[in-house]
């Protein structure tokens, strides 16, 4: 996760277990306009053998369905999915099995994914096939929810994608605006508050010279204006403000329980 930071620096951040595996959070994002409900990525989903679960110790504490329930949305009234890129653990939770069958978690929604990332994830070199599983999406297709998206634009007003390639090359952002303030949901550009230094940049991204200068366009525009960012693999801190000083970033952080409203 922290690519070639030495483990006697990043420990000090997070505490790795036997295996240097460390906890991640999957911090999908529900919003809400007079309209519509808009998701932004579904987590890992269900999909897995009892190996895959042992190797990525993947554990529900809860699940995307479940929290949704809790804040009166049921999976039908979900109008649009926006996948920041096709890793199992971003867009796992798009569909669910029946049977033998997949399906859509969310049937009555449009899920978006740029079209960079479509094409990638459907002729996957040796590389990235490992994290590419075509039932998150082809499902998705042949009935007609699929929406492949050519550049960055509004989806619904105040709610827009941003193009941040460098983890993938069709990665994408997503820009909340809403009364003068804007929420930037970063995605794998930075996947924790721990990674907020500009060279810690994850061993997974297949382009990294393409992720620091992206970083650099993204993290100066959120000192400018203010952005409140959102990390979606942080466990303890999904929330942050970044400030600049004598060259280097900081970011003041807010545990989750206190920054749910």
């Amino acid at each position: 996760m922290f690519g070639v930071v030495p483990k006697v620096l990043w420990e000090k951040r997070t505490s790795p277990d036997e295996k240097n595996r460390i906890r991640l959070g999957l911090n999908c994002l529900l919003i809400q306009t007079a309209e519509k409900n808009l998701l932004i990525d579904t987590g890992c989903g269900f999909k897995y053998s009892e190996k895959e679960l042992e190797v990525y110790r993947i554990e529900h504490e809860t699940d995307i369905l479940r929290e949704l329930q809790k804040v009166d949305v049921p999976p039908e009234k979900v109008d649009f999915v926006i996948n920041t890129h096709y890793h199992f653990d971003h867009c796992g939770g798009n569909t669910r099995s029946e049977g033998e069958e997949q399906v859509p978690n969310f049937p009555n929604a449009t899920y978006l994914v740029s079209r960079q990332e479509y094409e990638d994830a459907n002729h996957p070199n040796e590389r990235t096939v490992a994290t590419y599983f075509p039932h998150n999406w082809k499902p998705l297709e042949e009935r007609g929810l699929l929406q492949i998206m050519d550049e960055d634009q509004e989806i619904v007003p105040g709610v827009a994608l941003v193009s941040t390639p460098g983890h993938t090359a069709g990665h994408q952002s997503v820009k909340i605006s809403s009364e003068g303030k804007i929420l930037f949901y970063i995605a794998d550009l930075c996947p924790t508050s721990a990674h907020i230094s500009l060279p810690w940049i994850m061993g997974y991204d297949l382009f990294p010279l393409t992720t620091l200068e992206v970083r650099k366009r993204i993290y100066a525009q959120a000192v400018d204006e203010e952005w409140l960012l959102f990390f979606e693999h942080d466990p303890e801190f999904p929330l942050g403000r970044l400030s600049q000083e004598n060259g280097k970033y900081a970011l003041a952080c807010e545990p989750w329980g206190e920054s749910q409203g």
